[in-house]
């Protein structure tokens, strides 16, 4: 996938951003006045490994890894196959992080990076990386995730600067609101909140929940594959007809798309009651953004759920980002050229 929107300026500085998304992996970088958008899907298949196998990949550009006596096949790829055997695929990160259970993880990961980013242009790009915030409702932080993706960027030859995810949403989508309001950021394994004033983060956190989440409970109700829940989601979900569909599949997608909603929704406004209220001179707007915010009908739904929990802040425009794929890791860019500026 390659997108090219003409925004930020006219000058090429040595700045890339980075996306480690639990689905995708987004890279993003200037070139001349345009911004230049790469993506990999984050999974994996594994297969027994023989030599004519292994001859058709090289012939059919599939990109893999070998470890031992399996095949590691990575990316769009290896979603292919795993529905061609009606499987699921396996992911190296899960709920936002670098997955504790997968033994093949680091080596994965460290390969779709390099993949999506590229060699760096001098020894002195930055690179700037999402990070999720730390979970409030799984027992697990972020440092060993932040730390791992550093080494591997690094080790690329960058200098890598972490930004939360949320707030790159911020970055992003508000500065007419000068980077002031609420960015969602709805993944795959994770939902990202970020409430900020002037790009100062008033507070931010994550939840294990989010698209991942969506698809493993439709296909427990309806006894198919993730991977399957996964590419039905991706082609053609609509959820303002989901609704009233007889389709199983639809009607569980509906379901767990409005239990979601609604959780996230009641975490976002614990967080407010307990954090400090800035005295704003306008109502807060709001930024839905990442692949789980994507279908048609996931915008009306959300304003349809906010309308009933009441926040205690007064809440504006309610928004899905232009391009809600991307949103994060254009934020991540522009947060980079202006830390890069700032030193200079």
């Amino acid at each position: 996938m390659a997108k090219k929107v003409k925004k930020i300026g006219s000058q090429t500085p040595l700045v890339r951003g980075l996306d480690v998304g639990t689905s995708f992996i987004y890279s993003a970088q200037k070139v001349g006045p345009e911004v230049s958008f790469k993506s990999c899907r984050d999974c994996f298949f594994d297969i027994e490994h023989s030599d004519f196998i292994e001859e058709i990949l090289k012939k059919s550009n599939v990109r893999y890894a070998l470890k031992g006596e399996r095949i590691y096949i990575v990316g769009e790829e290896a979603m292919k196959f795993a529905n061609v055997f009606g499987k699921n695929t396996r992911r190296p990160l899960r709920n936002g992080v670098i997955s504790p259970d997968e033994e093949e993880s680091l080596p994965v990961i460290e390969l779709l990076v390099k993949d999506t980013l590229g060699s760096p242009r001098s020894n002195e790009e930055v690179v700037c990386y999402s990070v999720p915030a730390n979970p409030i409702d799984v027992p697990f932080d972020i440092i060993y995730h932040q730390n791992i993706i550093r080494m591997f960027l690094e080790n690329l030859g960058y200098q890598a600067k972490p930004l939360n995810e949320g707030l790159a949403v911020i970055y992003s989508e508000l500065a007419r609101n000068n980077f002031t309001g609420m960015g969602i950021s709805l993944g795959g394994g994770m939902t990202n909140v970020c409430f900020a004033v002037m790009a100062v983060p008033i507070f931010s956190f994550s939840i294990a929940r989010a698209g991942d989440w969506v698809d493993e409970q439709v296909a427990r109700v309806t006894n198919e594959t993730m991977s399957k829940i996964t590419a039905i989601k991706e082609a053609n979900l609509n959820l303002n007809l989901a609704e009233t569909s007889t389709d199983k599949i639809d009607q569980a997608l509906y379901i767990y798309y409005d239990s979601l909603i609604g959780y996230v929704l009641e975490n976002i406004k614990g967080e407010m009651e307990k954090s400090p209220k800035p005295r704003l001179e306008k109502p807060v707007p709001i930024v839905l953004a990442g692949g789980t915010a994507k279908p048609k009908g996931f915008l009306r739904m959300f304003e349809e759920s906010l309308n009933k929990i009441k926040l205690p802040l007064e809440t504006g425009e309610v928004k899905v980002a232009s391009y809600p794929l991307l949103s994060v890791v254009k934020g991540t860019l522009i947060a980079g050229i202006a830390e890069r500026k700032k030193s200079t």
